[in-house]
């Protein structure tokens, strides 16, 4: 109930997300994802000196990444960097969303302009709201152990010497069998993400592909027709990544029968031409990026291997991969627009 009065509602359970973001076919959701407490005081700043007013044609909330990426890991793509998802809640289950360019939580007036020129991507089905007013398993074990012990000293005076070493035993041997098998799965899941890992760079082939420059660079981003190029961002000055060998290895599987171009291009050579698109999406530009760029009609889409859930797989890479581009395929994909948009040069 404490989270009806706040001036921006937090979404910390299933309840409080469909009393925030009710399901509507006028009024869509903007859920501003917050990294930390910090991010938002500033926004309720915002609100109480009357910077950031709410629009009635829209439901404004927040959550906290951490405390929802089983929800947030529902979109795709999954910007690490964006804090600003809107939602067209059609059913409890079903939704359209589009993430929107960072929010830097100062600049109100861009946040109203990407507002405005939004638009609904294809539809899914949310992901589950985790709540967080739910006791944890610790919570539980100290509820046990403080019934047990109100129990024991209630019947103190009928308790023999024995009887509490008993106990006592009881309760050690309870504790250390506790920490021994909270030890072991944390290291079993270690031990298994590396044998992954290995298993992966067994299994993965390396894929030559072409890779952009100056002899290319006419053939992959024509300026007189319409074509979309799928350029993957490594580096060849270090031995090929294992999220850039997944990402190749599976578009080029994927683009077999399609017309689109798929190329590498040097983060280290081309880095001043590669940020714009990854700031301009609110994303990081790292090893495993993909940019399909139309250079002709000046958009492009943006795709990154890092996930919001720390524990992701690379298996579940190889399904992200392919998920973007059957949307990109079919056109769901939020564009991204790059009027000043230039043929690369390499950095010096």
């Amino acid at each position: 109930d404490s989270e009806k009065s706040l001036i921006l509602p937090k979404i910390s359970s299933p309840q409080t997300f469909d009393e925030s973001c009710k399901v509507s076919d006028t009024r869509p959701c903007v859920i501003f994802v917050f990294e930390s407490k910090a991010d938002y005081i500033t926004t309720r700043s915002l609100i109480q000196t009357g910077e950031l007013v709410f629009k009635r044609n829209y439901q404004f909330s927040f959550l906290y990444r951490d405390a929802q990426f089983q929800f947030i890991e529902s979109f795709y793509p999954p910007y690490p960097v964006s804090n600003t998802l809107i939602l067209w809640r059609h059913s409890y289950k079903t939704a359209q969303f589009t993430w929107l360019p960072r929010w830097d939580l100062l600049n109100v007036a861009v946040l109203y302009q990407n507002l405005k020129t939004s638009s609904p991507g294809g539809q899914i089905t949310l992901g589950t709201i985790t709540n967080e007013h739910a006791p944890s398993i610790v919570d539980k074990i100290i509820e046990f152990f403080r019934y047990s012990g109100e129990s024991i000293i209630a019947q103190v005076h009928v308790i023999s010497l024995n009887t509490w070493l008993s106990v006592i035993s009881i309760i050690t041997l309870f504790c250390v069998t506790f920490l021994i098998n909270t030890e072991q799965p944390h290291q079993d899941r270690h031990d298994g993400q590396q044998e992954e890992q290995r298993t992966f760079r067994r299994n993965t082939p390396s894929v030559e592909l072409v890779e952009l420059g100056e002899g290319t660079i006419s053939r992959l981003l024509p300026t007189g027709k319409s074509q979309i190029s799928l350029l993957i961002v490594c580096d060849r000055r270090n031995d090929v990544a294992l999220p850039v060998k997944v990402v190749s290895a599976q578009l080029k599987e994927l683009a077999r029968s399609s017309n689109f171009q798929l190329a590498t291009v040097s983060q280290s050579k081309y880095k001043s031409w590669l940020l714009p698109f990854a700031e301009h999406a609110g994303c990081r530009l790292i090893e495993g990026s993909v940019i399909a760029v139309n250079f002709n009609k000046k958009y492009y889409n943006f795709f990154t291997p890092v996930n919001t859930c720390s524990n992701s797989s690379l298996g579940n890479l190889q399904d992200r991969v392919t998920l973007w581009f059957e949307r990109l395929c079919e056109g769901s994909l939020p564009r991204f627009n790059l009027e000043c948009m230039e043929l690369p040069t390499a950095s010096m």
